[in-house]
């Protein structure tokens, strides 16, 4: 039986609106409003939607990075919400995140040996010379060479930026990495490569996955299962042949839908859907997906559908499945 790395429970993010002289909160942002799933020890679970859709947000109080309003997350069966100062510190040595702008997550006045032996330093794991040879190693690791380490991140290429990007994240040998959205600031054809060093990397260190993306292409590529969210909240989440086989809730299927097939004789019908994105300040009652939804009944616009299991692994939120 797989045994769950990461567990979500019922995770709430809401960002209060300030207003006025006294800054009172008038309305609050409902980022993330109930997730809820887990992530398999070394597999790899990608997080796609709308932007917007609270996926980044997600993986941030995942890592810690934001305090979350409700909810627990459990990493390997301890809540990480409710650790001290000294045990987060400890923690944070299992998880890591690579970044979507390689250009903007590293420190331009900092060579490239100095940003991936950061971490040696802050939890005294090496310095000097074993540092460098650490450093020169995971600069192999990831496609460079050990001499890059003396040159600065204006140096090199998006592609090769994001490949510094992913040795920093490996530098304390983590258990989780969150992915967000890693591919979409580079060239389709550097896209590949990435992806592929990701499996490498995953495949010779054991990793787990957190892949946010809203590239429903990539996911597939990469993804064992996938998770679609809508206005903070998860509609669907199955294994990746099977959601895009047979997705079941109306928001998948529209997304589904507009994914380009690189073959000129085969046509796609098209989904469209009518409507803008609600506003997460204040979110429809009922299913979120309503006001949008080419299937919706009435029940849809009073009940939030319930979370639940209608297939072996096959996780939906919908009144019609």
């Amino acid at each position: 039986m797989q045994e769950y790395l990461v567990e979500v429970k019922n995770l709430k993010k809401y960002y209060p609106v300030k207003a006025g002289i006294f800054s009172k909160v008038k309305a609050w942002n409902k980022a993330v409003d109930g997730v809820s799933f887990g992530i398999y020890r070394g597999e790899t679970l990608g997080l796609v939607g709308e932007s917007g859709c609270g996926k980044t947000t997600t993986g941030k109080c995942i890592l810690c990075l934001e305090e979350p309003t409700d909810g627990e997350v459990l990493f390997e069966g301890k809540n990480i919400f409710e650790l001290d100062r000294e045990e987060l510190r400890h923690l944070r040595r299992e998880m890591q995140i690579i970044f979507q702008d390689p250009y903007g997550s590293l420190n331009p006045r900092m060579t490239v040996g100095d940003i991936i032996g950061e971490a040696f330093t802050i939890h005294g794991i090496a310095s000097g010379k074993e540092r460098t040879e650490k450093v020169e190693e995971l600069l192999e690791v990831v496609g460079l060479s050990p001499y890059h380490a003396k040159r600065y991140p204006h140096e090199f290429s998006g592609g090769q930026r994001q490949r510094i990007g992913i040795a920093r994240a490996l530098a304390l040998r983590p258990k989780l990495i969150v992915c967000d959205e890693p591919v979409s600031a580079l060239d389709v054809s550097i896209q590949s490569q990435i992806l592929n060093l990701l499996n490498d990397l995953q495949d010779k260190f054991g990793l787990t996955y957190l892949f946010i993306a809203h590239n429903l292409s990539v996911v597939q590529h990469i993804s064992d299962r996938v998770g679609v969210m809508y206005l903070g909240r998860l509609v669907e989440l199955a294994d990746s042949d099977e959601l895009y086989s047979s997705p079941r809730h109306p928001y998948t299927v529209a997304l589904l839908s507009a994914v380009p097939i690189p073959d000129p004789d085969v046509r796609k019908k098209r989904i469209v859907l009518e409507g803008d994105v609600p506003s997460s300040l204040n979110p429809p009652p009922g299913c979120t997906f309503h006001t949008r939804c080419p299937r919706a009944v009435e029940e849809c616009e009073k009940i939030r559908p319930e979370w639940r299991e209608v297939s072996p692994g096959h996780f939906v939120a919908c009144h019609l499945v």
